[in-house]
């Protein structure tokens, strides 16, 4: 199954609706990870929507390094999206590896790309670094490592928490964002697996 352009408009998920989360500060996903995640955050358990598996992508670590030593890493686990990091641990775009021409083409080819190889393949063409690029290889764990355990834990505590204090307080209950609440038990339904729920 191909995967859609990033310039179709889906009709159960309109690009409003994904613009309006990217503003809000809710999602940091492009537009097609963004349907993936909501179609299977909003499927039933049942759904054959959720039992489908997406086509794996593999973990990418490049090391970008120019002429003067600057390094930065082009990378992403597996299935998820494309990111850049400086060697110092701070998140940056693309530009600081090089990628200077067409950034925005170059990180839609990157997401849809399968392999590290091919990866590095698209990072060359449009890259502009003289001393280049090459597989920086992924550290150990980095294919496999979810989430923060304690911090998918601590958001289930934390609801727990609120919706303790709105039974308790009705005025507190008004002021509840209920549909940020939603999105957090998602979240956590589709990280933990069922048995770790309790705290």
């Amino acid at each position: 199954m191909s995967r859609p352009s990033h310039w179709d408009d889906n009709a159960d998920y309109p690009v409003d609706d994904w613009r309006t989360e990217v503003a809000n500060g809710d999602t940091r996903l492009g537009y097609l990870d963004w349907i993936e995640a909501r179609s299977e955050m909003l499927a039933p358990e049942d759904s054959p929507v959720r039992a489908e598996v997406a086509p794996r992508r593999d973990a990418v670590r490049i090391r970008a390094t120019d002429r003067l030593g600057n390094i930065a890493y082009i990378h992403r686990e597996a299935n998820r999206p494309m990111r850049c990091t400086l060697a110092t641990g701070v998140s940056a775009a693309l530009f600081y590896a090089g990628i200077t021409v067409d950034e925005m083409t170059c990180r839609f080819a990157l997401d849809d790309c399968e392999t590290a190889d091919k990866a590095l393949a698209i990072v060359r063409r449009y890259g502009s670094l003289d001393y280049g690029y090459c597989h920086a290889g992924p550290p150990p764990g980095w294919d496999s490592s979810p989430a923060t355990p304690s911090a998918l834990h601590l958001l289930a505590d934390l609801l727990g928490a609120i919706e303790r204090l709105a039974a308790t307080r009705p005025e507190v209950a008004a002021q509840i964002d209920l549909a940020a609440m939603q999105r957090a038990r998602a979240f956590i339904a589709m990280e933990l697996p069922p048995g770790s729920r309790e705290g």
